[in-house]
């Protein structure tokens, strides 16, 4: 059981380093980096929010279900 989570956790830092990489976050301080973070996390839950409060019953009107 530790080495599957051993593993898991392994797996986990790789593509974390992976992302980081690739979005360029390693250049920022980690201040910076929980600020983008949060930030997309926010932005991405109020666009959730809009589609489904708004789009959603807009798009059920028009469609009549």
């Amino acid at each position: 059981m530790d080495n599957v989570i051993r593993n898991l956790r392994s797996f986990i830092k790789y593509w974390y380093f992976r992302y980081t990489l690739v979005t360029e976050l390693y250049m920022v301080e980690d201040w910076e980096r929980n600020f983008i973070h949060i930030f997309f996390i926010a932005l991405f839950f109020f666009f959730f929010l809009f589609n489904y409060k708004v789009m959603l019953p807009v798009t059920q009107y028009i469609l009549g279900h």
